[in-house]
């Protein structure tokens, strides 16, 4: 895709990698990728780049892509991670922008906040689109290794051992599982590094812990609770996903807490730019 310069802006007090292009109504975009959810994986990632999603989004949209906090150039903040603190985030993106309002779409894990987008901001949210949304009872227990594996790897060889390993690796958590949550963002904000510095490495177990918790603690669609995703009024498409991370439950669970949404009923194999574009045009057509 074409895009212009990218910039770092002030988010939520996160130092935050974004991107405009196109035109039209404004789209906040929740980067698909798991912990590695770049801007860039709208092109570069699997189903988005099969079906070139963002040559359809850019003809329409003026798109705000971000570096999701946590990943990529985006720094963080060293607190119990949940998608509604990520909601607030992309918000606050959205308002540094200039925007008062947008539709809203979200990428794998990148559904969940933006889920809680909607929820938590139904006056400003002008629809929702959900691409392959993550769950299912393997994505959960691969997430609970995930985060296990980092616990294991501090208290073994402890915090310090921890911050001199994420200030020279160039990798993430999504590639690394010993370097945390907050290890990629390490070597781009200084402020969290100062916190991780000062920080108690019991009270470190603890957010990792509640951090889990709070953001995979169903076998469903993770993101808001059901009678949450039930309270949301925007116009909804869900394009479904059939794999170990996206498992098609999931997308089925968010289906039916959300009584008006559309829903691309198609084999991930018949998932092509034809079938899913026509499915786009009617959601945003409503």
């Amino acid at each position: 895709m074409t895009e212009n310069k990218t910039e770092t802006v002030m988010a939520d007090g996160i130092p935050t990698r974004v991107s405009v292009v196109g035109r039209g109504e404004p789209l906040l975009m929740f980067s698909p990728g798991g912990f590695d959810a770049t801007l860039e994986k709208w092109s570069e990632l699997g189903v988005y780049k099969k079906i070139d999603i963002m040559s359809y989004l850019t003809e329409r949209f003026t798109c705000i892509l971000f570096d999701r906090r946590e990943c990529g150039e985006s720094g963080g903040r060293l607190e119990i991670l949940d998608f509604s603190g990520m909601a607030r985030h992309g918000k606050v993106v959205m308002e540094q922008l200039g925007y008062e309002s947008a539709h809203v779409i979200g990428g794998c894990l990148g559904c969940a906040p933006a889920a809680e987008f909607a929820r938590l901001y139904p006056t400003i949210t002008l629809s929702l689109n959900l691409v392959w949304p993550v769950g299912g009872a393997r994505y959960r227990m691969r997430n609970f290794g995930r985060f296990a594996t980092h616990l294991g790897w501090v208290t073994e060889h402890g915090k310090d051992a921890l911050i001199e390993k994420a200030l020279t690796s160039r990798v993430g958590f999504a590639k690394d599982s010993t370097l945390g949550p907050w290890g990629g963002s390490l070597r781009i904000d200084a402020g969290l590094l100062d916190s991780l510095n000062a920080c108690d490495e019991t009270d470190y177990a603890r957010l990792v812990q509640a951090s889990y918790r709070a953001m995979f603690d169903c076998d469903s669609a993770p993101g808001p609770n059901p009678e949450q995703l039930m309270d949301i009024k925007a116009p909804v498409g869900i394009v479904p996903g059939d794999d170990d991370s996206h498992a098609r439950s999931a997308a089925h669970f968010v289906r039916e807490c959300i009584s008006q949404a559309i829903f691309l009923d198609l084999p991930t194999g018949a998932q092509t730019s034809d079938t899913v574009f026509t499915f786009f045009d009617d959601l945003y057509s409503l």
